[in-house]
């Protein structure tokens, strides 16, 4: 790093005459602290790829051309490139940096945690410079420290970064659990989580039943990475038949949310659409190749009290956590360890995940291929993995040597969790679905 340097006049008594001697007092590095943890924090943004990777670098760059020793770390919103957020990010890292120095029996000043400079250099006396050879009986001025100006550059979309503990959690409620046939009905959600005194919010959901945003004193919202699809024993067992089922578990594997809970909620009815093991054996299936977490409740007093303790759960997990917005398409793997978060905007989560967004050829053929008998979401995905489009498949067919090489095309692909294969019969009625079909 390049040193920076501070040049003023100091009077100073000469033996042979009252001149001015011109002085240089040099901070190697005045913010060591500071300057780490940005470091630490940009490092980890990039290798996650997520999206305060500019602000922390800007700040970064900032703080190494501001050459004095900073106090405190909101003192640094006088920087270009520091926010709010990354001032209070500061301020509760070196206030636990404090405490363990304390713990350790270490005596620190005020502001000597969140300096502790490097030690400037010892005044010298400049060699290049010589003294006037008349007196100015005017002192000239100490010129402020200002970091160097930056030409404006494109702005660049606002990412919401949300500091530990600067935001509230709240549980989403789709509207279709608010609607019924009778008055009955469309209270009974509500008022089973009032009498748990929960905080929530009643909003149309693209995907999923309930959900979970975090949302800061900005009014930014990020959606946190669980999300519940709930079903009572009888609507399973209607889906199942009119295909809803895999077309629903298609669009929550897709939503961009980790954490899937599929919950059954069991239900006295003499009409259950499909016999009561087909469907648990249904619901099962969930957790063993689609890897959704199945809770199966007694009522819907228990459905929603379950969703109380989740959401109290959430509240104490996420606390200590700093959320950043991320786009989807570049969401990492959720880890509960991990200090930083990347979440995504709970509008771009909605838009994604709306049957009416924009579709790829790709998700087109996912969907048509869970119509077909035996091919559940996760084999569909397997598929279209290696053969994106139907075109590619019936090419891939059409080069096959024989006809048994083309039935046994998809049979050794793997699927899921546990790496399945596709199998052999279920490879080829693919096959006869398609293979009357000829490209264009």
């Amino acid at each position: 790093m390049r040193d920076f340097l501070i040049t003023y006049f100091v009077d100073k008594e000469m033996k042979v005459s009252g001149l001015r001697e011109r002085m240089t007092i040099k901070y190697n590095n005045p913010n060591p602290l500071f300057k780490k943890w940005l470091q630490e924090w940009l490092k980890h943004s990039e290798e996650n790829n997520l999206g305060n990777r500019s602000a922390l670098s800007k700040a970064l760059e900032s703080l190494e051309k501001y050459p004095l020793p900073i106090q405190s770390a909101r003192e640094c919103i006088i920087l270009e490139g520091f926010g709010p957020t990354i001032c209070e990010m500061l301020e509760k890292k070196l206030i636990k940096h404090r405490n363990d120095q304390e713990g350790t029996n270490q005596h620190l000043t005020a502001a000597g945690s969140a300096v502790e400079a490097e030690k400037p250099q010892k005044f010298k006396r400049n060699p290049s410079h010589k003294s006037p050879k008349k007196k100015r009986t005017r002192k000239e001025p100490c010129p402020a420290v200002i970091p160097d100006a930056k030409k404006k550059e494109t702005e660049e979309p606002l990412v919401a970064i949300m500091s530990a503990n600067m935001f509230q959690i709240i549980l989403l409620v789709d509207t279709q659990e608010t609607k019924g046939k009778t008055k009955k009905t469309v209270d009974a959600t509500l008022k089973e989580l009032d009498s748990f005194r929960e905080t929530y919010e009643v909003r149309h959901l693209s995907v999923g039943d309930f959900a979970w945003i975090a949302r800061d004193a900005s009014g930014s919202e990020l959606v946190l990475p669980y999300i519940v699809e709930r079903k009572r024993v009888d609507d399973l067992g209607s889906s199942i038949r009119d295909a809803r089922f895999h077309e629903q578990k298609f669009r929550l594997m897709q939503s961009g949310i980790p954490n899937v809970i599929y919950m059954v909620e069991m239900y006295e009815s003499r009409h259950l659409g499909l016999p009561f093991k087909t469907i648990m054996q249904a619901a099962m299936n969930t957790n063993v190749h689609n890897g959704f977490t199945v809770k199966i409740t007694d009522n819907h007093h228990g459905s929603m009290l379950y969703l109380s303790v989740l959401t109290k759960m959430l509240r104490r997990v996420f606390a200590e956590k700093i959320l950043v917005e991320c786009p989807k398409a570049n969401l990492k793997e959720f880890n509960l360890s991990d200090e930083f978060v990347s979440l995504m905007n709970f509008a771009e989560f909605n838009t994604l995940s709306s049957k009416t967004r924009d579709m790829k050829v790709r998700d087109f053929f996912a969907l048509q291929l869970i119509q077909l008998s035996g091919l559940s979401v996760d084999k569909a995905l397997a598929i279209v993995r290696i053969y994106g489009t139907p075109k590619l498949l019936l090419n891939a067919y059409r080069d096959c040597r024989n006809q048994d090489a083309a039935k046994n095309l998809l049979a050794n692909i793997k699927y899921g969790k546990a790496n399945r294969q596709i199998g052999q019969k279920l490879s080829e009625n693919i096959y006869e679905f398609y293979h009357n079909i000829r490209p264009s």
